[in-house]
């Protein structure tokens, strides 16, 4: 059985071209035989939360259109390590391959051992955020900061009461006393 690979290429700004990218790609398909059912090219930053064309290729894995994805190299497909870890795993569940060649090819013993441990640096790489977060509130407590949000005036959460029982909904009062409307309803069932 024919192998349908998709070709995801990625550039971060107009003045550049993804034609490298896809030249390699395709060659890589070529010697392995695969047949290139989608090839995309995206225009968008690595660190952008929207990429149309990469949820499109994400699509056809769900929907089992494809076998692998192609990719040129990994910044080109992730934001980030944690990114990067959490697709590889969907596509590993879905069985389909996710190739960049020369390093990682998930259709190998040797390229899911890379994957899973990218995805033990990515765990550590939690950890320690998480420990350098509860260590600066820590820090902060201990010289007496108050964490949180500060805390809302009593006068404009009574002018917001005040504008409910004129009829306006929570929303139109909450944005009109500056309050969120969470506050709102809290100080509501607080005074009921």
């Amino acid at each position: 059985m024919t192998m349908r690979a998709a070709i995801y290429t990625r550039v971060s700004t107009v003045g550049q071209s993804t034609e490298r990218q896809s030249r390699a790609l395709r060659a890589y398909a070529q010697a392995r035989d695969w047949t290139i059912v989608r090839e995309v090219e995206e225009m968008a930053s690595g660190a952008a939360q929207k990429r149309p064309l990469r949820e499109e290729v994400l699509h056809l894995a769900r929907a089992r259109a494809i076998d692998a994805i192609l990719v040129q190299t990994l910044d080109r497909w992730g934001r980030s390590v944690q990114d990067l870890v959490l697709t590889m795993a969907e596509l590993e569940a879905l069985g389909v391959v996710f190739v960049v060649p020369g390093h990682i090819d998930m259709g190998t013993p040797m390229g899911r051992m890379l994957a899973h441990f990218l995805g033990a640096v990515a765990e550590f790489e939690r950890e320690l955020v998480r420990e350098r977060v509860r260590s600066g509130l820590d820090n902060a407590r201990a010289k007496g900061k108050r964490l949180g949000r500060p805390p809302v005036a009593p006068a404009r959460i009574a002018f917001a009461l005040q504008l409910l029982l004129q009829g306006r909904t929570y929303q139109q009062a909450a944005q009109k006393a500056g309050v969120s409307v969470t506050t709102l309803l809290r100080a509501r069932r607080k005074a009921a």
